[in-house]
């Protein structure tokens, strides 16, 4: 006797379930995310590493266990040392969380405050160009965690050790981290280098005022002897 054939909406509801079953479901813990949000949503924090912009690219900025990676052909937006202000940490799904970082507090409470103006006859491209400046002032870090849902402790511990990859979370730039960063932005104003460092104007200028190492000199190569011919007479 020939069985009944499966529809195939049971079929494709027996092969989510089997996919379903068989693929690990990474996820980070309810409390441990609520307690992420209400430790860091809000701060502004220190970089360690450049940020790249956003532009088109779904997570310009990753950070794991793994190391740190960025989209190469993004340019820089926030480079290190530079302050950002932590509007929104999401749950990105699967062991995932990201990090939505502004110039500053006010430049995230200003876009926000604007409502994205719908496309319409008299500017068609006004939701572009607000998403346009939000891009130019914002942008994502996408932290990858390893510890599962089983684990709250672990998580929310793995997410501080990244968290503190890509920003000072308890400490701060060395005096030689500050000196080194003013010596490689020479041509930067002093204004700038103050704003970011922390350093005095009379301490720049110091730094900025050492002699480079210079290059050794290249060696002398030694004069050669006048040619003399054999019947010459020597003195």
């Amino acid at each position: 006797m020939r069985s009944p054939s499966r529809s195939p909406l049971a079929l494709a509801l027996l092969s989510l379930a089997l996919a379903l079953r068989a693929a690990p479901l990474g996820a980070v813990e309810r409390q441990t995310f609520k307690e992420i949000r209400g430790t860091f949503e809000g701060q502004t924090l220190r970089l360690r590493i450049d940020l790249k912009i956003a532009n088109s690219a779904r997570d310009p900025n990753i950070v794991s266990l793994d190391g740190v990676r960025a989209r190469e052909r993004s340019p820089v937006l926030f480079g290190r040392l530079e302050r950002v202000f932590v509007k929104r940490i999401t749950n990105e799904g699967g062991n995932r969380l990201s990090l939505t970082v502004y110039r500053d507090q006010r430049t995230a409470e200003n876009l926000r405050g604007n409502i994205t103006p719908q496309p319409s006859a008299v500017n068609p491209m006004a939701g572009s160009i607000m998403a346009g400046y939000a891009r130019l002032d914002s942008t994502s870090v996408l932290f990858e965690l390893k510890a599962g849902k089983k684990e709250p402790a672990a998580q929310r511990d793995e997410f501080e050790a990244l968290l503190e990859r890509a920003f000072y979370l308890r400490s701060e730039p060395t005096r030689e981290e500050l000196e080194a960063y003013v010596r490689e932005h020479r041509g930067w104003p002093i204004s700038r280098l103050r704003e970011i460092t922390g350093l005095e104007t009379h301490d720049i200028n110091l730094i900025l005022k050492e002699e480079r190492p210079s290059s050794p000199a290249p060696e002398a190569t030694p004069a050669q002897a006048p040619n003399r011919s054999p019947d010459a007479t020597h003195p």
